[in-house]
């Protein structure tokens, strides 16, 4: 049975090690160097580490005897009369692989409730939200957003007259707010409001291009994209405040999206489908569906999209992907209006004077 063991003695102190040898007697360590030697008993060590690949490590006090032998530790716990010294906690039995496999089972109940539970709650909630209750939800938000914007009243009328006579929005009233902004863009309310910049309006030359501005936000609204959106931002925020106890701030997350709705993004999928959804609103209303692929040409232009980021990296589809899509669902078309009646011609008219 071997009985002496090759060991580095390290000095927290001093910073510095040196090479020993291991040996033992009658419920003593003996630790021995060229020039001395030193007596270990068992109450002497303070801490005694069993790893991984089987080394031991002592300490006493600023002393650390690291043996590298796997042959060390039991041979040291019989010497001490069987005394158990190296008590392996259960992170060093396991090992790394097996700390990463702990934590992933214990996250993987949240990461289901997150992913599935979560999304599946929120959409049974919304359906359970009846239009007027949309709107009044919708109204609170947009009250907390409108004192923000400088309002255009003179083209908010126009344009409202515009979306009134093309009948596009079914239970919902859609009430039309036209604001100064130098950022071309449009974003709709839960409920009914359309948030149009006007920005986006300087961009367009034809009727049918504003026509297929207001189908598609109207196609958010009838499809309650922006209500679904913003419930299921809600409801992630509540879940990650409730499982890292930021209960505090509970009170602020419904308040604080009402200036976030301008902002929202949809999912691709959402945003191909109010585009859908739009092209059948206009051939219902008898206007021609060009105007939508139109308008994204003109959006494309005026402000291109990043090269540098693939497509499928963006949860936005390219305004290259909508506009082919789009013009796929316009060829199945035949029976499409060609021309805008001359009603909607001339409160077109009215906006661009």
């Amino acid at each position: 049975m071997k009985q002496s063991f090759a060991a580095t003695l390290h000095n927290k102190t001093t910073q510095s090690e040196k090479q020993v040898v291991a040996r033992f007697k009658p419920g003593i360590l003996v630790i021995q160097d060229d020039e001395q030697e030193f007596e270990w008993l068992p109450a002497d060590i303070q801490s005694a580490r069993l790893l991984n690949d089987g080394s031991a490590i002592l300490q006493n006090g600023p002393w650390f005897l690291d043996v590298s032998d796997r042959a060390f530790s039991p041979a040291l716990e019989r010497h001490f009369g069987d005394k158990r010294l190296f008590r392996r906690s259960f992170f060093d039995r396991i090992g790394v692989m097996g700390c990463l496999l702990a934590l992933l089972a214990g996250a993987l109940p949240l990461i289901i409730v997150w992913l599935w539970v979560v999304p599946f709650v929120t959409e049974r909630a919304v359906k359970k939200i009846t239009p007027e209750m949309e709107q009044k939800i919708g109204d609170s938000w947009y009250q907390s957003l409108a004192s923000d914007f400088q309002i255009d009243s003179a083209r908010t009328r126009q344009v409202q007259q515009f979306c009134d006579a093309m009948h596009v929005g079914g239970v919902y009233p859609i009430r039309i707010t036209v604001v100064r902004e130098p950022v071309v863009n449009a974003f709709a309310v839960p409920g009914g409001h359309i948030v149009v910049f006007d920005s986006i309006l300087g961009i367009m030359d034809a009727p049918e291009q504003l026509a297929g501005l207001l189908a598609h936000e109207a196609g958010h609204i009838q499809l309650r994209h922006s209500t679904r959106a913003v419930f299921r931002e809600l409801s992630n925020q509540l879940f990650f405040s409730i499982v890292f106890g930021d209960f505090g701030s509970l009170s602020g997350i419904v308040a604080r999206h009402g200036s976030q709705l301008a902002g929202l993004s949809y999912s691709r999928s959402l945003e191909l489908e109010a585009d859908a959804h739009g092209l059948a609103l206009l051939k219902k209303a008898g206007i021609p569906p060009g105007g939508i692929p139109a308008l994204f040409r003109k959006m494309q232009a005026t402000t291109p999209s990043n090269p540098d980021v693939p497509n499928f990296l963006s949860t936005h589809p390219a305004m290259a992907e909508r506009i082919g899509a789009v013009e796929k669902q316009i060829a199945g078309m035949p029976d499409a209006a060609t021309t805008v009646s001359p009603a909607l011609q001339e409160l077109w008219q009215q906006i661009k004077r």
